[in-house]
């Protein structure tokens, strides 16, 4: 059987807008983040969610909550959906990082991803934990229809994970935007993912103040 999952990012916050290395630090959702959060509600109203499940960030949590409440069903967190741990630069602005080691924007650039911070996750040991508890979700809840609230990176390292895609490529299809919806099915039998949707924000055409 076929397990459908639901895959958002969460909202704009003010970390988004200071241009911070927003990891497990958590930032208040802006006025234009609580918009988003209206308009995906609006685009997701007519499904029906056997089961919501978030990171323990607040944010997180907040983009999905009035999804939620419309299916009338609690939301469970887990650390495992959580954010890249940045270590020790976690919650500076780009900015402050740039000065102190610029060759960690340098390798961001070339690469696209963020690594040689002291303390940090690797891209690696990110995709696992989200491969992991997205696996065993989906297996739990066999044939149903389920909804994650995660974060940018750490969903784009999952994805990344499941399609064999490296970060180098197709950059543009594969880093996160705020309120970003993806689709995966998980093939319980093939014990298989397949990504159906990925990295759209058709529901924040509309708005004119959105990030494209």
């Amino acid at each position: 059987m076929v397990t459908k999952i639901y895959i958002v990012r969460h909202t704009q916050t003010v970390g988004n807008v200071e241009k911070r290395l927003t990891g497990r630090k958590d930032y208040e959702v802006t006025e234009e983040g609580k918009k988003y959060i209206g308009l995906l509600t609006e685009r997701l109203k007519d499904t029906k969610f056997d089961k919501n499940y978030s990171s323990i960030s607040g944010r997180a949590i907040k983009t999905i909550e009035p999804i939620a409440k419309l299916n009338h069903l609690p939301i469970e967190t887990s650390e495992d959906l959580c954010e890249m741990n940045f270590g020790k630069y976690d919650g500076m602005k780009w900015e402050e990082v740039n000065k102190i080691d610029p060759k960690i924007h340098e390798e961001h650039v070339k690469t696209n991803e963020i690594k040689g911070i002291e303390g940090q996750e690797t891209s690696k040991e990110v995709a696992t934990r989200m491969d992991h508890y997205i696996r065993s979700k989906a297996k739990e809840n066999e044939g149903k229809t389920i909804l994650i609230s995660s974060h940018g990176v750490a969903i784009e390292a999952f994805l990344r994970n499941i399609t064999g895609e490296p970060f180098t490529e197709k950059r543009e299809e594969y880093s996160q935007k705020n309120t970003s919806l993806n689709i995966v099915e998980y093939d319980t039998e093939k014990d298989k993912f397949q990504l159906v949707l990925q990295n759209d924000i058709k529901h924040l055409e509309n708005n004119e103040d959105s990030v494209k």
